[in-house]
């Protein structure tokens, strides 16, 4: 028994588990991040050995991967002088972390490499291979978009403003798809042109429109 989790929610954390495995983390990662979000304070490594049933090494090295990812944060208490662990609350951080720190590497890569291609072979733009190679690199262009619209949106670190944000990508992404511009280009400017709108501040209804000179 402990006082910092219900024994219920407890069952719930093979869900975390299954989730971080998918997206490419172990599943020691998922069982300590579930554990963490639904503890109702942080907790020292000690209990989270205990409450897994996990060796010290696995628990130090899970941690440490956590924190790399921006998943979980460590402070030393200022009390007892052990160091206590928690889940960060603001999840699309954690996601724009490790877009940032993995996957849009690989995405620049691959994209460069279908660019190489392009550019040694010098197939005719209406050949099978070079079609192939653009729907490559549009489609890199198009997800990398889709990452600057996160790394914009988590640096704005304003949890209220996300629903309404969330709730217009639909409008935005079926008006993109209803217009005559290529896709490549329009993937391209997606992450520069939201990263543009969400670094400016955001108007409240007292807010006075600006006359015109």
């Amino acid at each position: 028994m402990n006082d910092f989790c219900d024994p219920q929610l407890l069952n719930e954390i093979p869900i975390f588990e299954n989730f971080l495995d998918r997206i490419g983390f172990k599943r020691i990662d998922g069982a300590i991040f579930g554990l963490l979000v639904l503890s109702n304070r942080p907790l020292t490594s000690e209990e989270i050995e205990r409450t897994l049933n996990l060796s010290q090494s696995a628990v130090s090295l899970s941690l440490k991967n956590l924190i790399h990812f921006g998943a979980v944060e460590s402070r030393v208490s200022r009390e007892t002088r052990a160091k206590h662990h928690r889940a960060k609350e603001n999840s699309l951080a954690i996601v724009a972390s490790v877009f940032r720190k993995r996957e849009h590497e690989s995405i620049s890569e691959f994209k460069e490499m279908a660019e190489r291609v392009i550019a040694k072979t010098k197939d005719p733009q209406a050949s099978p291979r070079h079609k192939r190679l653009t729907s490559l690199i549009t489609t890199c262009e198009l997800a990398d978009a889709v990452i600057h619209f996160v790394f914009a949106l988590a640096k704005v670190d304003r949890l209220e403003v996300y629903r309404p944000i969330v709730q217009q990508v639909p409008k935005a992404l079926d008006l993109l798809l209803k217009t005559a511009s290529p896709m490549g280009e329009l993937a391209l400017g997606v992450g520069l042109r939201v990263s543009e709108a969400l670094s400016k501040p955001f108007f409240t209804k007292t807010d006075q429109p600006r006359k015109n000179p």
